[in-house]
């Protein structure tokens, strides 16, 4: 079995995507959880990325007046297909230094909550963007049990 990676590369490039673009309170929250973040490992990241990708949906269909129609369409579409190839692909082949298939969805799946996050502040504030409770879903997600 190969070593853990730590902290969650989800995780990290999470908070490396949208650290920068919170007001300083947003970031003074974000430090609060630093320690948690550092005890993540890899360990589930497929299950956190798929968490970005559910938030995404979620918060641009719920955004009221929101222009993200295309976006959110986009979005369904990409995590269905991403989902029927990912779980074929995760049958046949192994798991490397914890780097499996799918790698690149996940990272899109930031992304996209990313991107949403982003325009939903632009559009409304970042008071209005849950995106703490997407960070507290991906941190609740643990290591699978051997």
């Amino acid at each position: 079995m190969s070593e853990s990676v730590s902290p969650s590369p989800i995780i990290d490039y999470f908070v490396h995507e949208i650290e920068p673009s919170l007001p300083e309170d947003g970031k003074a929250r974000m430090a609060g959880y630093a320690d948690r973040i550092a005890a993540t490992t890899h360990h589930g990241d497929f299950r956190r990325a798929w968490h970005c990708a559910d938030w995404a949906i979620r918060v641009a269909e719920a955004s009221p007046g929101s222009t993200h129609g295309h976006l959110v369409t986009g979005l369904k579409e990409r995590h269905t297909l991403w989902k029927d190839m990912i779980f074929g692909a995760e049958f046949g082949m192994r798991h490397v230094d914890g780097v499996g298939p799918g790698q690149d969805a996940e990272i899109q799946w930031v992304d996209d909550a990313v991107a949403v996050a982003k325009a939903e502040a632009d559009r409304s504030g970042w008071e209005a963007v849950p995106w703490e409770e997407l960070l507290d879903q991906m941190l609740a997600v643990a290591a699978p049990k051997s």
